[in-house]
C-alpha cells in the first residue's frame, strides 16, 4: 500500500515537472513569451520580487490584449461595412452599365439595318433620277431630232410647192399660148374640158431672169424646162412628174390639136398636187404641234418626277445622316459604358483584394492575440503556483 502511494506520488511529480517543462517551452517558442520570462526574469533578479506585482504586471499585458483586440474588432466592423457598402455599390454600377451596354447594342442592332436600308433606299432614288434625267435627255434629244425632220420636211415640201407653182407657171403661159393661136382661127367654143383658174403665179418672183419674157411654142418646150427645174429645186414626185411630161409631149406631139386639151390636163393634176401639198403641210403641222404638245407634258411630268424624286432624295441623305449621328452617339456612350464596366470591375477586385486582406490581417492578429493570452495564463500559472522552479531554470539559463 505505502509502496502504492509513493509510484502514485512519483507519478504526479512526474506529471508536474513535465507539466512545468511543457509551459516554459511554450513560453520559449515565442517572441512575446520569450519577452514575458525576460521580464519575469529581470524582477526575480531584483532581490526579493513581488509575486502580486508580478501577476499585475503579467495581467496588464492580458488588458492590453483584450483592448487591442476590442479595438480591432470595431475597426474590422467598419471596415467590413464600408467594404459592403463599397462593394454593393461598384456591383450596383456594373449591373447598370451592363444593363445599359445591352441597350445600346439593342439600339444599335436596331440603327445599323435600318441605316443599310436607307442607303439602298438612297442609292435607288439616285438611280431613279439618273433615269428620269435619261430619259428626259433622250426625249429632248429625240424632240429635237424631230423638229430637225419636220423643218426638213417642211422645207422638202415648201420646195415642192415652188416647184409645182413654177411648173403651173409654165403651163399657164403655154396655154395662154394656145389659147391666142386658137383664137386666131377658130371661134371660141365652150368645152367641158375648159376649167376657170384664178391662180396667179407671179412669173418675175419664181422664174429665173433668163426666163423672163419666153413664150413656149411646144408642150415638148415646156417639159425641157420642167426638166430643168431638177438643177435648183428638190421636188418630191419630180421623176413622176419628168415621165408624166414626157408622155404627155409624146402626145402631144403626135396629136397637135389635143395640146390645149393635155395642157389643161396637166394644170388640173398640178392643182391636185397643190393642193395635196397644202393638205401635207396642214398634217405635218398638226403632227409637230401635237409632238410638241405630248413632249412639253412629258417633259413637265418628269421634270415634276425629278424635282419630287429630289425631295425625297434630300429626306433620305437626312436620314442616313440623322442615322449615322445617332449610331456614331449610340457607338461612343457603349465604349464609354463597356470601359467604365472594365474600370468598375477593376475597382471591384482591387476593393475586393482589399476587404480580404484586411479581413486577413485582423484574423491573424485575432489569432496571435489568443496565442498571446494563452501565453498569458501560462506564465500566470508558472508565477502563481511554480515560481521557484521557475525562478531555477530561468537562472540556470
Amino acid at each position: 500500500m505505502k509502496f502504492s502511494i509513493v509510484i502514485l506520488m512519483l507519478l504526479v511529480v512526474g506529471n508536474m515537472a513535465s507539466d512545468f517543462d511543457q509551459q516554459v517551452e511554450e513560453l520559449q517558442n515565442s517572441n512575446f513569451g520569450q519577452t514575458i520570462l525576460q521580464t519575469i526574469l529581470m524582477e526575480l533578479q531584483t532581490g526579493d520580487p513581488v509575486i502580486s506585482n508580478l501577476i499585475n504586471m503579467i495581467q496588464g499585458l492580458e488588458t492590453t490584449l483584450e483592448n487591442e483586440q476590442e479595438r480591432d474588432d470595431k475597426r474590422i466592423a467598419r471596415i467590413t461595412q464600408n467594404c459592403d457598402i463599397d462593394i454593393n455599390t461598384l456591383k450596383d454600377q456594373i449591373n447598370q452599365s451592363t444593363v445599359n451596354s445591352a441597350t445600346l447594342k439593342s439600339e444599335l442592332d436596331s440603327l445599323n439595318p435600318q441605316k443599310v436600308s436607307a442607303v439602298a433606299s438612297l442609292e435607288r432614288k439616285n438611280n431613279e433620277i439618273n433615269d428620269l434625267k435619261t430619259e428626259l435627255n433622250y426625249q429632248t434629244h429625240k424632240r429635237e431630232t424631230e423638229t430637225l425632220t419636220y423643218q426638213v420636211i417642211l422645207d422638202n415640201l415648201e420646195q415642192a410647192l415652188f416647184g409645182v407653182n413654177q411648173v403651173k407657171g409654165y403651163f399657164n403661159s403655154y396655154l395662154d399660148v394656145l389659147v391666142k393661136n386658137r383664137k386666131r382661127f377658130d371661134k371660141p367654143e365652150p368645152s367641158f374640158l375648159q376649167e376657170n383658174y384664178s391662180f396667179k403665179y407671179d412669173q418675175t418672183e419664181m422664174d429665173d431672169v433668163e426666163d423672163q419674157g419666153v413664150q413656149f411654142t411646144s408642150f415638148s418646150q415646156v417639159a425641157s424646162k420642167v426638166n430643168k427645174l431638177k438643177h435648183h429645186i428638190h421636188l418630191e414626185g419630180y421623176r413622176a412628174m419628168i415621165e408624166m411630161m414626157s408622155r404627155l409631149a409624146a402626145k402631144a406631139q403626135d396629136e397637135p390639136s389635143q395640146a390645149e386639151v393635155l395642157t389643161r390636163k396637166v394644170l388640173s393634176i398640178l392643182k391636185q398636187i397643190e393642193n395635196y401639198i397644202q393638205s401635207e403641210r396642214i398634217r405635218e403641222d398638226q403632227a409637230e404641234a401635237l409632238r410638241q404638245g405630248n413632249f412639253d407634258l412629258l417633259k413637265t411630268l418628269l421634270s415634276d418626277q425629278i424635282v419630287q424624286a429630289s425631295q425625297d432624295r434630300t429626306y433620305m441623305e437626312g436620314l442616313v445622316e440623322s442615322l449615322s449621328t445617332r449610331i456614331q452617339q449610340a457607338s461612343n456612350e457603349k465604349f464609354e459604358v463597356d470601359q467604365k464596366i472594365v474600370t468598375k470591375t477593376k475597382e471591384l477586385d482591387n476593393r475586393e483584394t482589399d476587404c480580404r486582406l484586411k479581413n486577413n490581417e485582423y484574423e491573424t492578429d485575432t489569432a496571435n492575440r489568443i496565442k498571446q493570452k494563452r501565453v498569458v495564463a501560462v506564465a500566470v500559472d508558472l508565477i502563481s503556483s511554480k515560481l521557484g522552479q521557475l525562478k531555477r531554470k530561468l537562472l540556470e539559463n
